[in-house]
């Protein structure tokens, strides 16, 4: 919720679509701290160090996953048009879950074939093809006019 809520008053200063760019980014990060995560293997002792680490990992995915959200909705929301927008709304955000509820079937067998830490890299180079599309729907240049629409709103 914390993310969710900076995410918004972030959204503000930078734009829809820098929002974009750089919340992406974080999600990303987010998925690499994973991958490190999983670098460290099986721990023999488990002490605060130790339980430290998953903690901030977490903590940040879940800061990445606030602001990405935040920005992903204003971003449904300035698309759509007044007059349909519920109905615009309900069509631009189901398509997200797709990829999401096809590919839990899946994960198991792909943890099991490429252990977690490869497992995470995929998940990095999958989300690389929606941040090449920020290129065309948001670019970083068109910030000065999203973020003036943000306020207007």
């Amino acid at each position: 919720m914390i993310g969710g809520l900076l995410g918004g008053v972030w959204m503000l200063k930078l734009g829809i679509n820098r929002a974009l760019w750089l919340f992406g980014v974080v999600q990303v990060l987010s998925i690499l701290g994973f991958a490190r995560l999983a670098s460290f293997g099986h721990f023999a002792h488990v002490g605060p160090a130790e339980l430290s680490r998953p903690a901030l990992v977490i903590g940040f995915e879940a800061l990445g996953v606030g602001l990405g959200t935040a920005a992903f909705v204003a971003y449904i929301a300035r698309t759509t048009h007044p007059a349909y927008t519920a109905t615009q709304f309900a069509l631009f955000t189901s398509p997200a879950a797709v990829p999401r509820t096809l590919a839990n079937a899946a994960t198991g067998y792909l943890v099991d074939g490429l252990g977690w830490n490869g497992f995470f890299l995929l998940c990095t180079v999958l989300a690389l093809p929606g941040m090449a599309l920020l290129l065309k729907v948001a670019p970083w240049r068109d910030a000065d006019r999203t973020s003036a629409t943000v306020r207007q709103a």
